[in-house]
C-alpha cells in the first residue's frame, strides 16, 4: 500500500504539472492577440497621416473645381466684353474679370499650400512606415517565438497525458478511486505530503500516535482537519554504520 500512496503522490505532482502546462497552453493565445493589438496600435499613426493626406488631396480637387468655374466666367465676361456698345459695358466686364482673376490667384495659393502640406504629409507617411517596419519586426519576432511556445507547449502536454495514463496504471482502482474523489472536491489536492510533523496542506499538526502510524503501518490515513491523505516519505537509514578503527 506504501508503494502505491508513493506512485499516487507522483500521480498528484504530475497532475500538477499537468495543470500548469494546460493553463499556458489557454494564456498563450491571449499574450499573442495582445502583441498583436499593440503591434496593430503603433500603425495608427501611419493611417491617420494617409487619412490627412486624402483629405489634402480633396481640398485641391475642390479648389482646381474652383478655378474651372472661374475661367469659364471669365471666358463668358470676354465674349460680352468682344459685343460691348459703351465704354462703360466695356470697362465693367474688364473689371469683372480683373476681379476674377485675382480670384483665381487667390485659390492657387491655397493650392500651393495644401501641395506643401502634402509634401510634409508624405514625409510623415515615409518615416512613420520606416519606423513601424522595425516596431512590427520586433512584434512579428515575439509573435513568432509565442507561437513556437505554444506548440512546444501542446507537444509536451500530449506526452504528459501518456505519462498520466501510464501511472494511473500502476495504481490499484480502489487507492485510484479514491485520489480522484479528493482531487474533485479538494482543488486536485488529494495527498498532502508530511515533511515534519504538519500537513503539507492545512499545515495543522499531526498527532503523535498518527505519525509514527504513518511510518510503521501500511494503512491509509487521512488529515484529521483537512481530510486528505497523508503521505511521509520514509527515507531508508543504514542498518550498520562502520566503526572508526581505534
Amino acid at each position: 500500500m506504501k508503494e502505491g500512496l508513493e506512485i499516487l503522490y507522483s500521480l498528484q505532482l504530475h497532475d500538477d504539472q499537468l495543470k500548469e502546462t494546460e493553463n499556458l497552453i489557454k494564456e498563450i493565445p491571449g499574450e499573442i492577440k495582445k502583441v498583436e493589438e499593440e503591434r496593430d496600435g503603433k500603425n495608427t499613426i501611419i493611417e491617420n497621416s494617409r487619412l490627412k493626406l486624402n483629405e489634402n488631396v480633396k481640398k485641391r480637387e475642390k479648389l482646381e473645381k474652383e478655378i474651372l468655374v472661374i475661367k469659364e466666367k471669365i471666358k463668358k465676361y470676354k465674349e460680352q466684353m468682344s459685343k460691348a456698345t459703351t465704354n462703360k459695358e466695356y470697362q465693367g466686364f474688364i473689371a469683372e474679370i480683373n476681379f476674377e482673376e485675382t480670384n483665381i490667384g487667390g485659390v492657387e495659393e491655397k493650392i500651393i499650400e495644401l501641395m506643401l502640406e502634402s509634401d510634409e504629409i508624405m514625409k510623415e507617411i515615409r518615416d512613420s512606415e520606416t519606423e513601424f517596419s522595425k516596431i512590427a519586426a520586433e512584434y512579428n519576432t515575439k509573435i513568432k517565438d509565442l507561437n513556437t511556445g505554444l506548440e512546444y507547449q501542446k507537444a509536451k502536454l500530449g506526452h504528459m497525458i501518456k505519462e498520466r495514463k501510464e501511472l494511473r496504471a500502476k495504481i490499484p482502482a480502489n487507492l485510484l478511486h479514491t485520489y480522484d474523489h479528493l482531487a474533485k472536491n479538494k482543488n486536485g489536492k488529494a495527498i498532502s505530503y508530511v515533511e515534519t510533523d504538519f500537513c503539507g496542506i492545512c499545515n495543522v499538526k499531526v498527532r503523535p500516535q498518527r505519525l509514527n502510524e504513518l511510518i510503521s503501518s501500511n494503512e491509509i490515513f487521512v488529515c484529521e482537519n483537512c481530510g486528505r491523505i497523508l503521505f511521509k516519505k520514509i527515507e531508508v537509514q543504514k542498518e550498520a554504520q562502520e566503526e572508526e578503527p581505534q
